[in-house]
């Protein structure tokens, strides 16, 4: 509190307080020619005090998009540069043009529900979670701070109505697959093996990027997984689930056995210009092949048939529904697709589980009859 007094004809201030590291201070200023101008003084050297030491009432001034770009600044470094690029996309293209002119704080809850809503009438379900969590995050750092007391859009609904027709088909059935392994035999032969690799086994496009000969064993049949890659590099996956060994069957053992020979000819064939390949996918001249060729080669081969769009992850899908379908438990599937938990795969395919069950109340059935 300001105490006031008068020093002849004029009038002073006097202001004591205890700053943010605990120290009593003292400001004073006097030369008023009234009461009332010391007291209107006084009061804003009180408000700039309190708001110097006050972070919470500081941030109201902060806009969301100059807190968002700080925190990629400051924060950015402490996560992988590939998750670094997807934020500071999803903020610049999704959060800041709709929500960065509003004050740290200041945004409601409902007018964030508003927003998120419009977001599930264009994007999947699992995308808008991705920007709500992004959100979240810098949000939580702003409360960690201090600079906000809560995070008051926790727990938002993110529920997309059920649409059979908004849902995309990523994956093929049993006769698609037919139809695509046959276009797979008459494309490049690289493009081949990257189709029947991903589609007999499962594994994410960036496992299968980061395959290398060492990591099969044709005796035992296997194939070890315990990296990834990307643009950035080669790194170790994020969860320990990630990190397996899977068995292979016959089909494919032969025919990377015959990969690694068409390999070795290539060798041959480009001589010099040949690069020794360090990864097990490469192009005929040794080049490595990234993300961006494994996504062109599963197009090439699906321009050679009429058979609906389909990403690299639809091989991966397609590989669990086919396993789940021919009676394979939930818990292998789960383990071979390196899931942290079988509550994730029954998540992804709830709709074969449904079906299993179903099948197994009318097996369960006709075993009473009989």
């Amino acid at each position: 509190m300001a105490s006031f007094r008068q020093r002849g004809k004029s009038w002073e201030y006097r202001i004591i307080f205890t700053d943010s590291k605990g120290k009593r201070k003292e400001k004073s200023k006097g030369g008023f020619r009234t009461k009332k101008e010391a007291q209107i003084e006084a009061a804003e050297i009180e408000k700039q005090i309190y708001l110097g030491q006050h972070e919470i009432i500081q941030s109201k001034e902060v806009l969301l998009k100059d807190w968002l770009y700080e925190w990629l600044d400051v924060y950015g470094s402490q996560c992988q540069p590939s998750t670094l690029k997807n934020r500071k996309l999803y903020i610049e293209k999704n959060i800041i043009p709709h929500l960065g002119q509003n004050k740290l704080g200041q945004l409601k809850r409902v007018d964030y529900q508003r927003y998120i809503n419009n977001l599930l009438n264009k994007y999947a379900k699992s995308t808008v979670q991705t920007i709500h969590s992004i959100f979240c995050s810098a949000i939580n750092k702003a409360v960690e701070l201090e600079m906000l007391t809560h995070n008051k859009y926790s727990n938002i609904s993110i529920k997309k109505d059920s649409n059979v027709n908004d849902d995309k088909i990523n994956y093929l059935t049993k006769d698609e697959v037919n139809i695509f392994i046959n276009a797979a035999k008459k494309s490049r032969f690289h493009h081949y093996i990257i189709a029947l690799i991903l589609l007999r086994t499962g594994i994410r496009k960036g496992e299968l990027i980061a395959l290398q000969w060492g990591d099969i064993d044709f005796n035992q049949k296997t194939i070890r997984i315990n990296k990834s890659r990307n643009e950035y590099g080669v790194k170790i996956p994020k969860t320990k689930s990630s990190i397996r060994t899977i068995a292979i069957d016959d089909t494919l053992i032969t025919e990377l056995k015959k990969y690694r020979t068409w390999q070795k000819k290539n060798k041959i064939k480009y001589g010099v210009a040949y690069q020794e390949p360090k990864f097990l996918i490469a192009s005929p001249n040794g080049k490595d092949i990234g993300t961006f060729g494994i996504n062109k080669a599963i197009d090439s081969i699906l321009s050679k048939t009429n058979l609906h769009h389909l990403t690299p992850h639809g091989l991966r899908h397609t590989h669990a529904i086919m396993l789940l379908e021919s009676g394979v438990d939930i818990k292998t599937v789960s383990d071979r697709l390196g899931h942290a938990t079988i509550n994730m795969t029954a998540d992804v395919y709830l709709h074969v589980t449904k079906k299993h069950e179903t099948e197994s109340v009318l097996r369960f059935e006709k075993y009473l009859e009989n």
